[in-house]
């Protein structure tokens, strides 16, 4: 039993998943269009080094203290970000290679406080890596990228109501979000935290010992981004 945490951290969303299919052609086109900037609109460009997304993943059921909750982060940040003086008129895009993607970093784990105390080991880290980027998963082979892109900007500065589309495996899904923007003359900080479901993507959950001991199906995604003015 002393080695089950371990083991069962490297199989976190490996078991009873299934390949998630792309939305079939005829809901592409349903889909609303993505904010288009105005001609006027100041534009920064995201800034990698200084930016952070995560996706931070909750372990649940009885048994759940044999588990670990994981947080994910984002390694690359690459994105636009143009800021209209109608915010409707406002736009931002992001792209996130998930090869680029880190499990358990120690500091975003002391980030989120109570339930990430415990460092998995190296392997566990490794071998939940692995699991994440398989074909039952991220499938990252297939689908390298995933897409956050605005969809409506509304509300005023500095906090917005934006609809975000995010693009997992070639399945979208729109989610109000709030977002908080800081501006100076030539730096912009947008920070949101917002919640996806993994079924909603096509991937169900980890669960093991009849759902006594599960990954939860709601993520957590936080964002902060840093964006410099472009000239």
């Amino acid at each position: 039993m002393r080695h089950l945490p371990h083991l069962l951290a490297a199989l976190w969303l490996t078991a009873c998943t299934t390949p998630a299919p792309p939305p079939p052609a005829d809901a592409r086109a349903a889909e609303a269009p993505l904010a288009e900037p105005a001609p006027d609109a100041v534009r920064y460009q995201v800034a990698s080094a200084r930016s952070d997304v995560r996706f931070v993943v909750y372990r649940a059921g009885r048994l759940a203290a044999l588990g670990h909750n994981h947080v994910i982060r984002a390694g690359q940040v690459n994105g636009q970000i143009a800021l209209a003086p109608t915010l409707s008129q406002s736009s931002f895009s992001l792209r996130l290679p998930v090869t680029q993607f880190t499990v358990d970093p120690p500091d975003a784990r002391h980030d989120e406080g109570e339930g990430f105390e415990v460092q998995p080991s190296a392997d566990a880290i490794a071998g939940t890596r692995r699991n994440m980027l398989g074909a039952r998963v991220l499938d990252a082979d297939n689908y390298p990228t995933v897409r956050i892109d605005a969809v409506a900007v509304q509300g005023a500065l500095p906090t917005v109501d934006a609809t975000v589309r995010l693009r997992l495996r070639e399945v979208s899904r729109d989610v109000r979000v709030p977002v908080t923007v800081v501006q100076s003359d030539h730096e912009l900080i947008a920070t949101a935290d917002f919640k996806i479901r993994q079924t909603d993507f096509g991937i169900t959950p980890m669960s093991v010992f009849g759902g006594a001991l599960q990954v939860a199906d709601a993520v957590t995604v936080r964002m902060r981004l840093v964006a410099t003015r472009a000239p």
